[in-house]
């Protein structure tokens, strides 16, 4: 039996688009699953990598520090200056995972809204992903920096602006316009439509914190467990966690990642939801089909 195939380009109120977001995930999770492991994943795993690294190396410091130690600050310096490296790879891996995973995430729905659930394989999605990566992650950066910058000067400015251009990816992929005109066509779309795109995406941001949250879990009982036993051995002071707590701290990291596709694809439900309410392409498609026949 086939699934009905979801409907993208339609109007739909709050509710719907919370609950299409879930059937398109659910429907879709095998083969999406595969292309986010395939293509995705490695890039977060390194970047989890070089974070467990950083948090190893700034344990052992603080450890030095804590015991009374007195390291050659010529030392202290240098592994400061490690820690910093492995911060901004971190960064830069997880810049570029972000990208590649929206790549990903849109990539697929751009395939399935043209050729269906069982009409493209892996390797298109992949050339979805290669063909707006570098778009992607210009656009990444820059909406990075200006929602950062807004939210350093004032919270809300940042939140307004963050709301604003959440569907510029969406915008990029689906119109396959520069980041520069979907920049402005995302203020555009967003002029009467901001606060239901606000409530969606803070009841998204809540259940992606709440899976957060549940896959920690793990990670969470291993730091307390550790501290249990430094009170229990009289270091209340010492910070020496177990590498299974970093390894577990490292997947959970990864999950929390992964978590992001369900907002990628609200987004996406968004966009189409904002431009047939403003603009109802699909009516004036029928209308000049009718008027044609």
């Amino acid at each position: 039996m086939t699934n009905t195939p979801i409907n993208f380009k339609q109007e739909r109120d709050f509710g719907d688009l919370l609950n299409v977001t879930f059937s398109f995930i659910s429907l879709e999770f095998k083969k999406l699953a595969t292309a986010i492991l395939y293509f995705v994943v490695p890039f977060f795993l390194l970047a989890s990598i070089a974070m467990t690294i950083y948090a190893v190396k700034a344990q052992e410091m603080a450890q030095t520090i804590v015991q009374g130690g007195k390291p050659d600050p010529l030392a202290i310096f240098a592994t400061m200056g490690s820690l910093l490296g492995y911060v901004g790879v971190t960064m830069v891996l997880s810049i570029i995972a972000s990208s590649v995973l929206m790549g990903t995430v849109l990539g697929y729905i751009k395939l399935y809204i043209q050729k269906g659930s069982e009409g493209f394989s892996i390797m298109d999605i992949w050339l979805q992903v290669t063909h707006y990566f570098l778009p992607f992650l210009i656009a990444t950066i820059v909406v990075g920096l200006v929602v950062t910058v807004g939210l350093i000067f004032c919270l809300i400015p940042g939140i307004y602006l963050g709301v604003s251009l959440s569907i510029i990816f969406s915008i990029m992929i689906f119109e396959d316009i520069p980041f520069s005109a979907a920049f402005s066509r995302s203020f555009k779309l967003m002029k009467t439509n901001w606060w239901t795109t606000f409530g969606v995406l803070i009841v998204a941001t809540i259940i992606v914190y709440l899976l957060s949250i549940l896959v920690s879990i793990p990670s969470i009982l291993l730091g307390f467990k550790s501290m249990l036993t430094n009170l229990k051995d009289g270091h209340p002071m010492n910070l020496d966690l177990s590498l299974g707590f970093y390894i577990v701290s490292s997947l959970t990291r990864l999950f929390t990642q992964i978590f992001l596709v369900i907002p990628m694809v609200i987004t996406a439900f968004l966009y189409f939801n904002i431009v047939e309410k403003m603009e109802k392409p699909s009516v004036n498609k029928i209308d000049q089909i009718g008027e044609n026949e």
